[in-house]
């Protein structure tokens, strides 16, 4: 006697979906802040935090110092324009966060750290905000810099400089 095993068409397809993944969410595996959110309350939360802490050295409208792209007398760079016209689309999701919480001084930079004033939901909050500004290409080519960059050790690889996180 032989034992046949029998699948329903549903098993079998949500088996397929589970090993063959498909676009978005849960069943591709693409981390939540990979989408673009339009959720009001995060935005509007995004917007006050980042004219409460961001606004004063990024300015009002994420436009950056004036010659953000030239380091100043002492040799430090001014705050970039954060409207996806310069390089913070070159920062991954996890690096984004790590510069708002800790700022750069770690890294020989002059942006201060706001961990005291600024948890990991509160800087998701802004960056999402920051990003709901992005053109879309900008956009687009982030999503590709943090799919190829997910990690630090991920980054160093890639750019073979060591991600020194904050100082303790």
């Amino acid at each position: 006697m032989t034992a046949t095993l029998r699948t329903s068409p549903l098993l079998a397809l949500a088996l397929a979906l589970l090993v063959t993944g498909c676009d978005g969410g849960f069943w591709s595996g693409e981390p939540e802040h990979r989408e673009r959110t339009d959720n009001p309350e995060i935005l509007a939360r995004g917007e006050h935090l980042y004219q409460q802490y961001c606004a004063a050295c990024h300015g009002e409208d994420r436009e950056g110092a004036e010659n953000w792209h030239q380091p100043d007398e002492d040799g430090n760079w001014p705050p970039p324009p954060l409207d996806g016209s310069a390089h913070t689309w070159h920062h991954p999701w996890w690096q984004l966060k790590d510069m708002i919480r800790y700022g750069g001084q770690a890294r020989g930079g002059t942006m201060p750290s706001f961990e005291e004033q600024i948890d990991e939901e509160d800087a998701e909050a802004i960056i999402y905000w920051l990003q709901s500004h992005w053109p879309d290409e900008v956009y687009e080519a982030w999503l590709d810099y943090d799919r190829n960059t997910p990690t630090p050790a991920d980054w160093e690889e890639a750019t073979g400089r060591e991600w020194v996180t904050h100082t303790d």
